[in-house]
Formats: structure tokens, sequence, C-alpha cells
């Protein structure tokens, strides 16, 4: 039987830090991690604490062949990578598919990850059988059209954005507005646009609200965006849902939920879903097999 359907679950959603606690089991308290099923092609995007359940589970169901994208290399996006037990696995291919790199190997992320005195185990000696690959403006991994984008970030990150039987998913995570950063810059205004070009029509949008505008004001230039902002480029773009994404450490259960219930009721919202990014709640944007 050939393996059709486009779907996509969560394992990690918050930013910065993992925050487990009473108040965050609702919406999870690990750092991004994202599971994108395309056929029988598996897709991780980034390499939060998520990643390490989401690893068992992959180990469960003896998959052989991944592909993890990472959107940048900052600690939150790959600190659960040394507890990732496929890249433990010597029967396991595993290409990583990064940015182009600066200067050192491709694996120098890793590498710092994974050194003494840090972790016991070096990059270098896991098992699996792991290459890197460096992404594109547009490429395909599999059946799936991958497209990237750059977005506004200490350091630098990438959009990904997924196309795979008629379905488009975006994930953009860790932006700040070019507008909102600085409303004089006079390339504000077309940097923007083409970011919203981008996640144009897209039948999920996973997009990072790390901040109430009141809160953005005392966090301006630290690269990340708010909820309002979120929105209307959401509704701009003409995006089908938008899953709020990358939540700020200080944001419990019930912020988050009262957030979501506030952009709901904002009639300029018309038939756009809003979800919360939870940890285990997942997405179907073409039904299949594995869809049911």
């Amino acid at each position: 039987m050939t393996i059709t359907g486009f779907s996509v679950q969560f394992w990690g959603t918050r930013g910065s830090i993992a925050t487990p606690g009473p108040g965050t089991v609702r919406c999870g308290g690990n750092t991004a991690c994202v599971e994108v099923r395309c056929g029988a092609t598996v897709l991780i995007l980034d390499a939060g604490t998520g990643i390490r359940l989401l690893g068992q589970k992959l180990q469960r169901e003896n998959v052989r062949f991944l592909h993890l994208l990472i959107s940048h290399p900052h600690v939150d996006h790959l600190q659960g990578f040394p507890f990732f037990l496929p890249a433990y696995d010597p029967g396991v291919d595993l290409q990583i598919h990064q940015a182009p790199q600066a200067g050192g190997p491709a694996s120098e992320a890793f590498d710092r990850l994974m050194e003494a005195p840090h972790f016991p185990v070096v990059f270098r000696d896991l098992p699996a059988r792991i290459r890197f690959r460096t992404l594109s403006a547009e490429g395909c991994i599999g059946p799936v059209v991958v497209k990237t984008h750059p977005l506004n970030h200490p350091g630098g990150n990438l959009a990904f954005r997924l196309e795979y039987e008629g379905k488009a998913l975006v994930y953009m995570t860790d932006h700040e507005p070019y507008g909102l950063l600085n409303g004089n810059d006079p390339d504000a205004g077309s940097k923007d646009q083409a970011i919203l070009d981008f996640t144009r029509g897209a039948d999920l949008l996973i997009r990072e609200t790390q901040y109430t505008a009141e809160e953005y004001e005392s966090r301006r230039g630290w690269g990340h965006g708010t909820f309002d902002e979120a929105f209307r480029n959401a509704v701009r773009g003409g995006v089908r849902r938008l899953a709020l994404f990358h939540h700020d450490p200080d944001h419990d259960d019930d912020f988050l939920e009262a957030e979501l219930a506030r952009l709901l009721a904002l009639p300029e919202r018309g038939a756009m879903e809003i979800h919360l990014a939870r940890e285990g709640e997942c997405f179907h944007l073409a039904s299949g097999p594995d869809a049911a």
C-alpha cells in the first residue's frame, strides 16, 4: 500500500528554556520540536527537548530514515538532540538540513553541544549514519518541496515552507518583524512583505508569538514578535489555520488560553482557525491511510 497523508504533530512548543510544572501541562514545557509526516517521509523541525520523546516513538516504530531541519542553532532548538535515541542506532540514516555554515564544519553546532565536559558522548562517536545537507531557497526532500526564507533574529534563522499533496505548512519561529523593530527603516515594508508572501495561503502556519505588545516594548531587538503581529500577518496572508508557538517561559497555560480567547474574538479573524500549539496535538493537512 502506498502511504499518503500530510500530518503535523507537536512535541515541544516552548521557547527559550524548558518549563515543566503544573502551570504548563496543557500546552507543554518542552522546547521546539515538530514532527511532520509526508507519506513515508519523516521530517523533524528543530531539536529542542521535545525531540527526546519523539525519538522514543520513532524507535518503537522502527523508522530508519529521518530528516532533521534546523531553523537556527540556538540552544533551545538543539538541546534535546543528545537524548535523541535514533542518533545512537547504527541502522538509522539521519540527514541534518541547515543553513550554509560560515567558516566552521557543518557539524560545529552539534560538536559544541556535545563536547566535554558538558556531555559524556561526543557527536562524532554517534553510531547512526549522520549526514549534513545545506538548505537552499527551494529544493526537495523526497516528494516534499522545501522552501526557506531568512528571518530577523540574532545570528540568523530560517522559516520553512513544506509543500506536499497540494497542501502547505509554514514553520516560522524566532522572528521580529522589521517594521515592528524599526518603523523608520525604509526597507522594512518590503522585507515584511516578502515574509508575508512566503506564508501566503498556508494550510497551517506555525508562528512564534513570544510576547504581548506590552512586553515587547522592553524586549525590542531580542528577535521575537508578538501575538498581535502574528495574527495580523496570518489574516493578511489568507492562512487557513494559525498555531501560536514558541511560548514564553513566563506564560502559563491560563495566560496563553486568555490570549487565544482574545484573538478568537477579533472580528477580522474571519474563518481562520487559531490554535495554541500543544504538545501531542496533531493536525492532518491531507488525509491518507496514515491519518486515521
